[in-house]
């Protein structure tokens, strides 16, 4: 069926170059040549919906594989704690706690191991470990490859599918990229438990190397619609070319913006679980100076002579994370702080520099930033109105207003959200 379709596709781009012929070298056109060329662009396309296939195939085989761990009800050593309680158990207490996990074993593995400690991750650590895998899997299974499998016969099909998709990849595999350091750290802290796990479920690849797919596969899309959009424009099919061409440029915005998150989420020092705070609007760099009480009477906050410190601003729909650069490595990110959107006013008119604003914590507890952002819990005042915990100096008024905007958007729409959820649950009531 494939064979047909793809077939159906060549000899319609075929027509589309018939008057090209005449008009340009032909050597280009041999027939022997051509057919060669012909022969590899059908390879292409058969080969980008046979590895979208084989991928599916290993989504779903590493769900499968490692399902059983998430059944288990293990309540301890969990990395996102303040102070984690690493328990070591051994494996015999292990296979106690999961039947499939335990009749799966290899008797004699166990009877070697019965005697070696060893770390155990929590069900959330497996959960963090797997991110959105399975989201990704069911997509890729619903959605994307019967949508290839149909676009594989018309290059502006095959366009179209990557325009369409493009806010729904950047957005699924965002979140999987974010998460990816956390996932690494996890392996590396449980590695002797998931080598054995592998051994004795029998699966063929460790588990980090499964899990590299999904970051590999937005890359392989870029390489595929590349080599289509050459092949078709060697062949003179101009209009299939520059069609592969814009759906590798929807590609790239996707595979741009999960770079984006992947330097994110080697954050240092981060208290927040990042893939949970939805989607990144914005993010760019800003200027910040520390802020201190002032004994003045109706001026709450100062700021000190020190000169404003370079930092990384991010927007997510729930959270604004404020960053800066690593000291001895200029990419590695440092978090500073954080406030929550639904827990914030931005004041955007500060004297007579208008590059500068404000963010406002609505608590009843007042926090200043520090020079190098750390929040700092000596400058606290009981006063009840909203705190100044970020000065923010953008590069230009245009900037500054841009950040306002995105800002105070996200701000509406989670307030009007829980109005409408509050009225929702009052109604029940």
């Amino acid at each position: 069926m494939m064979g047909k379709i793809l077939e159906h596709f060549i000899t319609g781009l075929q027509q589309d170059c018939e008057h090209l012929k005449e008009q340009r070298d032909l050597g280009v056109f041999d027939s022997e040549a051509r057919k060669k060329k012909e022969v590899k662009l059908y390879q292409q396309l058969a080969e980008l919906i046979e590895t979208e296939r084989k991928y599916v195939q290993d989504l779903e085989q590493v769900c499968a594989d490692y399902s059983p761990l998430l059944r288990v009800n293990q309540s301890y050593n969990s990395l996102d704690r303040k102070k984690p309680n690493k328990i070591k158990r051994k494996v015999s207490q292990i296979m106690t706690q999961s039947e499939d996990f335990k009749n799966s074993l290899n008797p004699e593995m166990l009877k070697q191991n019965l005697g070696l400690d060893m770390l155990t991750p929590s069900f959330h650590e497996v959960r963090q470990m797997l991110g959105n895998l399975e989201d990704i899997k069911d997509y890729h299974k619903k959605i994307l490859l019967p949508k290839l499998e149909e676009a594989v016969g018309s290059s502006s099909l095959m366009r179209a599918l990557f325009q369409e998709e493009e806010a729904r990849l950047s957005k699924k595999y965002g979140r999987y990229c974010i998460n990816n350091t956390r996932a690494s750290i996890i392996i590396e802290q449980y590695i002797k438990f998931f080598s054995f796990y592998q051994h004795n479920k029998a699966i063929k690849l460790r588990i980090d190397a499964m899990l590299i797919k999904p970051i590999q596969r937005l890359t392989r899309y870029h390489m595929f619609l590349t080599s289509l959009s050459k092949t078709c424009k060697q062949l003179g099919f101009l209009e299939a070319s520059e069609d592969f061409t814009s759906a590798c440029e929807f590609i790239s915005s996707s595979a741009s913006h999960t770079n984006t998150m992947m330097w994110i989420g080697k954050m240092e020092n981060c208290t927040l679980d990042l893939s949970g705070q939805g989607q990144l609007l914005k993010h760019g760099l800003v200027s910040t100076k520390p802020l201190l009480p002032s004994n003045k009477k109706g001026r709450k906050w100062s700021t000190s002579s020190q000169k404003p410190s370079p930092c990384y601003l991010f927007l997510f729909q729930q959270t604004l994370v404020l960053c800066r650069k690593h000291e001895n490595h200029r990419d590695q990110l440092y978090y500073v702080g954080h406030s929550s959107v639904n827990k914030m006013r931005i004041r955007d008119t500060i004297g007579e520099d208008l590059n500068l604003f404000e963010v406002h914590k609505l608590e009843d507890v007042k926090v200043g930033i520090s020079g190098m952002g750390d929040l700092n819990t000596s400058d606290v005042s009981d006063d009840t109105e909203g705190a100044v915990i970020m000065r923010l100096e953008c590069q230009s008024e245009n900037e500054k207003n841009s950040w306002v905007r995105a800002i105070n958007t996200e701000i509406k729409q989670l307030r009007t959200m829980a109005k409408t959820l509050s009225s929702q649950f009052l109604f029940m009531a």
